[in-house]
């Protein structure tokens, strides 16, 4: 019996020392180190989904703090080597670090918060113009700021301006004509032929800008965004005509000109119908270098 007690006492110590060993382990583990290689896309609007690229992520998403900048982000899924998530509401441009266990790892390169594309449609825009039908055409210029989405009195915040059917953009120089503001910002203008909504980038396009004599969006009846008809006197937009436009301050637009009418009429009657009244939508992307367009 001695000896039964004996052994018996024995391995109750062996068991509570290795027990204990093993707590022992447990408190004093160093915390489990994991990289951020890559963040894919490295800018995007809020709600983008982003995938963060890496090594050695926990499992548990319960475990895992993400933050762009200071922002908490939520964790949607997560693997060993990525982390799924979604830019949150309130994040500005800057660093995304993720948090585990004592250990902060954070992204080679800033995450470029963007702001939303503008689409919208203006209505009632009056571009007035005096003389015409043989008499020297002059009056001022009705001016449009993308950025505001409104005319603008501005001198220099000014992207394109309206006149009768004539279109200028701020960059370049004078044309000659009469009445015309001065440039002196960076605007270009090219004329492509497609559907609005299927024109999504102006990479790749070659701005023209105005210049002596000639305004970039031609002027005069099929050479540019309308056609004018004789028999009905009427001025009608170019079906598949976008005008893309690099604002005065080197963003891009794509505009389609919808209406040369008060109201915009289906089938407008000249004699009862105000023209030089326009009505045309736009997408505007307010993001430096971004040339996307949808």
């Amino acid at each position: 019996m001695s000896i039964m007690r004996n052994t018996i006492a024995f391995f109750t110590t062996a068991l509570l020392l290795l027990g204990l060993t093993g707590c022992s382990n447990d408190e004093g583990a160093a915390p489990t180190e994991f990289s951020i290689t890559s963040l894919s896309p490295e800018a995007g609007t809020v709600g983008t989904e982003v995938n963060i690229l890496g090594t050695g992520f926990p499992q548990d998403p319960s475990e895992i703090e993400l933050t762009f900048g200071d922002v908490p982000a939520p964790v949607l899924s997560v693997s060993n080597t990525q982390i799924v998530t979604n830019v949150p509401e309130g994040a500005t441009s800057g660093e995304v670090r993720v948090r585990s266990g004592g250990v902060t790892a954070a992204a080679p390169v800033p995450f470029t918060v963007q702001s939303e594309r503008v689409s919208a449609t203006y209505r009632n825009l009056s571009a007035p113009q005096t003389g015409g039908q043989g008499e020297p055409v002059g009056g001022p210029f009705t001016r449009f700021s993308f950025e505001t989405g409104e005319i603008t009195e501005s001198d220099t915040e000014w992207d394109i301006a309206f006149r009768g059917t004539t279109i200028a953009v701020n960059g370049g120089t004078t044309t000659g004509t009469a009445d015309e503001p001065s440039r002196n910002g960076n605007a270009g203008a090219v004329l492509v032929t497609g559907i609005f909504d299927e024109v999504g980038s102006a990479s790749g396009l070659s701005f023209t800008q105005d210049s002596e004599g000639a305004f970039a969006i031609p002027s005069g009846s099929g050479n540019g965004w309308y056609n004018y008809n004789p028999a009905t006197f009427t001025v009608t937009p170019i079906p598949g005509r976008v005008l893309v436009l690099r604002t005065h301050d080197g963003k891009f637009a794509k505009v389609e000109i919808l209406s040369y009418y008060r109201d915009a009429p289906a089938e407008p009657n000249p004699m009862v119908d105000e023209s030089r009244v326009y009505t045309f939508r736009y997408v505007y992307n307010p993001n430096d270098g971004d040339t996307t367009l949808n």
